[in-house]
Formats: structure tokens, sequence, C-alpha cells
């Protein structure tokens, strides 16, 4: 880690003496490996190494970016001065102030690198795979798998002209499942996963049998009459709610006057059960962190409490630009949301079904809506029909149509009990009012 670190100031020192006023450097190295399949086949795998590095150089607020793969100390040199030529012909911009100084500590956050990861080879990976084939096979052996896994682990820095010297290490595991059933002209499919910082919480067991299983229950699907109804969005589909409504959360658009959400901080624009939590703080979460792409030191931060939007996401030039706090957001990319936690309510899954005569169940999709105008129009591809309380058969060819603040204040319920990863509770979510256009 040390000799990263002294690799990212050296690119930092370079870049201030060919005229840059601020300068980050992004220090970064690792190992990928990765398995697929295809048909049921094993067919493909990869190891790589890689290294390299990442400039921002800043000269009155006008911006150079440069990068590199590898990390020799003449291609720094080159890349600090292509970065500080960048920035010097770059358009000024009056509204950038300063990157982040130096905090007084970061926090600690436990479970970002498990060694039991970097000892995993490609043999393992492969036995992973033929256990999910496996696994989907003895409940159906014509289904069709496909899918894969991987592990990469990694060492990053990052300094700055302001004082900023931080080093981190990070692993991640992961395996997903495609399971495709075919019975005359009808099909059926269906996904599951797992994914891990350490190996104390990956566990693909039974990702097969499960992606398999609900593959069969969409063979048959039928067509529905549209109308204006419940539908209760499952855990594969309801995280992504809340996701979404904080990525559209952020400073950057809002600034620009591109977002739905302009003018709504401090406004109701949810339903009084919905709280989200952004938390880059939790142990082995796979967005979690001590500090963001900037540096700067994460924090919880709660975005929607009761319904109510109470802040934007910001990473530095934003907060600055907006006279307000940074919330330490920021991605080499812009700005992102870490951990997104949504507060559980009093009903179970089941009860939240039961109480809906005539309605639809999301098993798995994105409902995302348009960013600036907030429109959303989405095909529900893995949904069902609820009658009398109970799941009845599969649908297709049905659609959502909704502005998304008519449909996050549409809310009503979120389940008590929910699916759990590394970071994220995924409960499932009620919605009334939802119009619906169906193909009957």
């Amino acid at each position: 880690m040390e000799d990263l670190l002294e690799l990212a100031e050296y690119g930092c020192e370079i870049a201030k003496k060919e005229g840059a006023e601020f300068v980050d450097a992004v220090a970064h190295r690792g190992r990928n490996i990765s398995v697929g399949i295809e048909r049921n086949f094993i067919k493909h795998g990869n190891v790589s190494t890689y290294s390299g590095m990442s400039i921002r150089a800043f000269v009155k607020g006008g911006m150079g970016f440069a990068s590199i793969s590898g990390l020799k100390k003449e291609e720094i040199l080159n890349l600090a001065k292509k970065a500080s030529v960048l920035a010097k012909n770059a358009q000024p911009d009056p509204d950038f102030v300063a990157l982040p100084s130096p905090p007084e500590s970061y926090p600690v956050v436990e479970g970002l690198f498990d060694e039991g990861i970097q000892g995993i080879d490609a043999g393992k990976l492969v036995e992973y795979l033929r256990r999910i084939i496996e696994e989907a096979r003895s409940v159906n052996r014509d289904v069709v798998v496909n899918g894969g896994t991987g592990l990469h682990y990694s060492e990053t820095a990052i300094v700055n002209s302001a004082g900023i010297h931080a080093g981190m290490r990070s692993s991640v595991i992961h395996i997903s499942a495609s399971a495709t059933i075919r019975m005359g002209d009808e099909v059926g499919t269906f996904f599951d996963f797992d994914n891990a910082r350490r190996l104390s919480d990956f566990n693909p067991a039974g990702i097969g049998v499960n992606a398999t299983r609900m593959a069969m229950k969409f063979l048959g699907a039928r067509h529905i009459r549209g109308g204006i109804m419940p539908v209760i969005f499952g855990p594969l589909s309801g995280l992504n709610i809340f996701r979404t409504l904080c990525y559209n959360a952020n400073a950057e658009d809002i600034q620009r006057n591109r977002s739905y959400l302009l003018g709504k901080k401090g406004e109701q624009i949810a339903s009084e059960v919905v709280t989200i939590v952004d938390d880059p703080l939790i142990p082995g979460g796979m967005n979690s962190s001590p500090y963001d792409g900037e540096g700067f030191p994460h924090t919880k931060l709660t975005v929607v409490e009761r319904g109510v939007l109470k802040t934007w996401l910001h990473n530095s030039y934003t907060a600055n630009k907006g006279k307000e706090k940074n919330t330490g957001h920021s991605t080499r990319g812009g700005i992102s949301p870490t951990n997104v936690i949504v507060v559980p309510g009093r009903k179970t899954e089941r009860e939240l079904i039961s109480e809906i005569k005539d309605g639809i169940y999301v098993a798995m999709g994105d409902i995302s809506p348009n960013r600036i105008t907030g429109d959303i129009s989405a095909t529900i591809d893995w949904g069902f029909k609820i009658e009398n309380g109970e799941i009845a058969y599969p649908v297709k060819n049905v659609m959502i149509g909704m502005h998304m603040l008519d449909f996050l204040k549409n809310i009503d319920a979120i389940s008590s009990d929910y699916r759990e990863e590394p970071g994220a509770i995924m409960p499932a979510v009620r919605v009334q009012n939802v119009k619906i256009a169906g193909g009957a």
C-alpha cells in the first residue's frame, strides 16, 4: 500500500509543478478471476491482473482528467503533465472552490477485505458453478442455465494536493445464474444471485434450485385486463425503487435543473411509511468504505425520513457550489449512493398479499423513472396476478405507467420480513392505485 501512496503523491507533485492549482491522484492494482456458464456448460474463464492511475488537475476550476494502465514512474510523469495541460486548456469554472482537506480521522469499516477470497482459485469457482447446474437439473432436467461467478481483490490509494493520503484493500466474490425452461411455446425464466466482501457472508447454495423453481412458475403466463390496482414489489424489485430515488437525489442533477426532485428538499415526496438511510459504514457491505471517491470521510445519512426528502447527495464540487455540507458521495464519475437501506414495516409480505383482492405481484424487475421528468413507463416481465389474497398465475404483456412522485406517495406498506444481502435489506413494497396496462 505504501508504494501506491508514494506513486499517487508523485503524480500530484508533478501536476502541481506543471501549473495545476489542485490535484488528486488515485492509484490502484488488483486481480480478477471469472468463470462463465453457457447453456449448462462451463464455457469460459479469465484470470487477469491490473494496475493503473487516474489524475484530476484543476486550473481556475477547469478540470483535466487523464488515466493510464500500469504504474511505471515515467508513465505517471507523462500522465501528470497531460492532466495539467488539459486543465490549463479547459473552460474555467467559477463554481469550483477546492478539493477536500484531510479529516482528523477516517471511520473504521470492518469486513472490506478477506484473505480467504484472495486464496480462491479458478478451480473453486468452477466447483461453485457445477453445483448450481446440478441443483437446477435436480429440479427440472430440461432447464438451461446461464450465468457466472467471479472475484476480485484490490488495493487503492488516493492522494490530493490539499493533504489527503488514504488507502484501502477490498475483496468481492459474486455468483449469478439464470434458469430458462421451455414447454412447447411457453418459456419461463428467472434469475438469482449472491455476492459478498467476505467468505463468511457468501452462500451460493440454493441459487440453482430457486432460479429453476421460479422459472417453472412463470410458464403459462396470461394476459390480463388493465386498470388501477395495488402492486406489490418483491425483494428483488422493491429495493430498486429506493436505490433509484437516491440516485435521482444527486445534487449535480439538481444544480443543472435536470431532476423531477427539483425544489422538493424538505417536502413530503413519499408516504410516511418510507424512511431511507444511506449507510456506507455497514461491516462487509457491498458499497461500504471509509471514504468516497475524493477521499472525503463517509458517514451515515438519512435521505428520506417518514416521506420527507431531507438532503441531496453531494461531492465536494456540488457542496461548495450550493454552500451545503459535503455528504461524501463522490465517485470518480460523479455522485452515487452507497448502501441504501429502507426501514422495514410491521406486516409480513404474506400479510400484505393477503389484503389484496385484485392486484399484481412483481417478483423481479427495475421500475425506474425518467430522471428528468419522473415519468415511469415500465414492462412487468416477472409478474403474477393476485386474486383474493393469493398469488394466482403469471402475467404477460403488462405495463406500469405513473409519475414517480405519485408512485412514492401511494406506498402504503413495507414488509417486516426481507431478503438480506451484505449492505442491503430487501423488503417487499406495496403501492396502491397503480395504473396497469394489460393485453386482454
